[in-house]
Parts: C-alpha cells; structure tokens; sequence
C-alpha cells in the first residue's frame, strides 16, 4: 500500500468514527504506513469497512492487521482434527515406507507437525489416541505462532529472524 492509500484509509476511519483524528503533523499516517504497507489497499481497505461494521471503537494497527489475517484464505488454516485427518488419510494411502510421498501431501503446517512428531513413530503407535492428542496439540501450538508470525509485517519479521540469527551465533561463540 502506498502512502497515499494509507492516507485515504485514515481518512475512512475517520469520517466513520468521531474520536479518530489524523494528526495535522502526519505522524500517526507515517507510523500506520510504516506497519501496513505491506498490504494490498484493497484489503485493508475491505478489513477497515468490517471494522467499521463490527465494532463502535475505531480500530488500532494490529486490529487492521488481524482483520486482514482473518480475510486471507490460507490452506495452513486447517483445524486441528481437520490436519489429524491430512495425518490419517497419508498414513492410509501413502503407509510407513513412503514418508516423502506423505508428507508431500499434506499441507506444510500439517507436514512439520508430522516431521517434528515422526512419522515412523505416528504410523507405529498403537494407542492413536494418544498419538492423535499430541498431534492435535503440537499443531495447535505451531498453528498459533504462524498466525501470530502473519500479524507481523515482512520487514519486520525478517528483522526479527535476522536478531535472532545474531543471537545464536554469538551464543555458539561464547560457548
């Protein structure tokens, strides 16, 4: 989104909400930019209006943001029984000896779940409840650091990455 797009999305929150101000400095359009940049205006614009719609509050950056995550169809948006279920079907079609096959089939969140988990282990477990709850489990965890990873802009999540790479090397170095 462009600078100008931005400001034409304030300018749509603030003819529907009273309390929302633009400043006349344009901080508040330079620090709204900065975080939503990285998303198409349409969407934006479209998260904005159900905003709008849904709540008598004018919304922050991260309500935009998690509005626009909610809009975006991801295949990684699975349940957790509908990933155990991607699980299930591999093992039956693909079986214990095709773990590169299976896992090729499944989606990538349901797939690192699986790796993480093992596959051999998952096959050969012979209580799958048990299996099926610490699959469901794990999933829901890494299902949930991935929608909270989305939130973020690219810039920054790769900043993120980036520091943290730093910090492993130079915990590797004092070691």
């Amino acid at each position: 989104m462009t600078k100008k797009e931005t400001s034409k999305l304030l300018s749509i929150l603030a003819v529907a909400y009273d309390k929302f101000q633009v400043d006349s400095q344009g901080v508040k359009l330079k620090v709204w930019h900065e975080l939503l940049r990285d998303i198409p205006y349409q969407v934006a614009q479209l998260a904005a209006k159900k905003l709008i719609l849904k709540s008598p509050f004018p919304p922050v950056i991260a309500d935009i943001r998690r509005e626009v995550a909610s809009i975006a169809t991801s295949k990684d948006k699975l349940t957790a029984t509908d990933a155990w279920e991607e699980v299930v079907n591999a093992i039956r079609y693909y079986g214990y000896y095709r773990e590169k096959e299976a896992l090729g089939s499944m989606n990538s969140l349901v797939a690192r779940t699986v790796r993480a988990m093992g596959w051999r282990e998952i096959c050969l477990e012979s209580k799958i409840g048990v299996i099926r709850g610490q699959f469901i489990k794990m999933y829901g965890q890494l299902l949930k650091r991935k929608q909270e990873d989305d939130l973020l802009p690219i810039e920054l999540r790769e900043s993120i990455r980036l520091i943290s790479e730093g910090e492993l090397k130079l915990k590797e170095s004092v070691s």
